[in-house]
């Protein structure tokens, strides 16, 4: 039997519950997570009682064993960027000649979380933080006000502002010492581990994908823990880099391996 592929990644999940039955004819149901399949896995019967008609008893048991995961595939820059130089001191301390340099490469789209970026943002400008961010991703016309607002109050500190281009935005990632996740909605996250893999350290919350493939230093609770995290890399932000260079790489389930230093 010719083997047929149904291929499930974020752009068309919803138009996947829609049409849940038909998944009985296909051979191999893909998934671009285990959280995107556990999610759609744990959510497809009680959505398909909510149908007017037509609504089979057991969908998620009999698509559970035709289910696999393969990861996003992600395309890096050429060559591997080496980590930044680290500038010392004559006792070994490392030296920061620039402040702590954020970034948060996200759509400005609620799902990503900008309140709560913003929030972080202006709770370091009250503590007088040094730090300066760059704020990538793309947008529409209608740009959520909190966004508006709080770049306003940074002014200078605000380097990049909305989309670049992709050379541009190697370029940053590279120069960045902290890259932040704060999304409600998230099956795998490229963004994050673009910023990764140009040597950035990842600060994501404890929910959603992340979990699944970002080591537990990475992760955060609570607002409170994030902004100890980010407050703490901003005293020595060059330091950053070393510890994402440090990390004991992701693990991609099933036998597949990311690593900080692929090449």
């Amino acid at each position: 039997m010719r083997t047929s592929w149904c291929i499930l990644f974020e752009s068309i999940r919803k138009e996947i519950f829609n049409m849940a039955t038909i998944k009985f004819s296909h051979d191999t149901v893909v998934f671009n997570s285990h959280f995107n399949m556990n999610s759609f896995l744990e959510s497809v019967d009680s959505f398909l009682k909510t149908m007017p008609d037509c609504r089979p008893k057991g969908v998620a048991e009999q698509i559970r064993p035709k289910c696999i995961v393969i990861y996003f595939p992600i395309e890096f820059p050429p060559k591997r960027i080496l980590p930044v130089v680290l500038n010392t001191d004559d006792a070994g301390s490392y030296r920061s000649s620039t402040p702590l340099h954020l970034v948060w490469p996200h759509r400005w789209e609620h799902d990503k979380g900008p309140d709560e970026f913003c929030t972080l943002l202006l709770k370091l400008l009250e503590e007088k933080v040094a730090f300066v961010v760059s704020i990538l991703g793309s947008h529409t016309n209608d740009i959520p006000v909190v966004l508006e607002e709080t770049i306003s109050k940074l002014g200078s500190r605000v380097l990049h502002r909305g989309p670049v281009s992709k050379e541009e935005y190697w370029c940053i990632l590279m120069k960045a010492h902290v890259v932040v996740s704060t999304a409600k909605h998230e099956f795998f996250g490229v963004a994050m581990l673009e910023a990764s893999y140009c040597g950035c350290y990842p600060l994501c919350p404890n929910r959603l994908v992340y979990p699944e493939i970002f080591p537990k230093e990475c992760l955060y609770n609570t607002d409170q823990q994030l902004f100890r995290r980010v407050k703490n890399f901003s005293h020595k932000p060059e330091s950053a880099r070393i510890a994402a260079a440090e990390l004991q790489v992701s693990e991609f389930k099933q036998g597949i391996f990311f690593s900080f230093f692929f090449c």
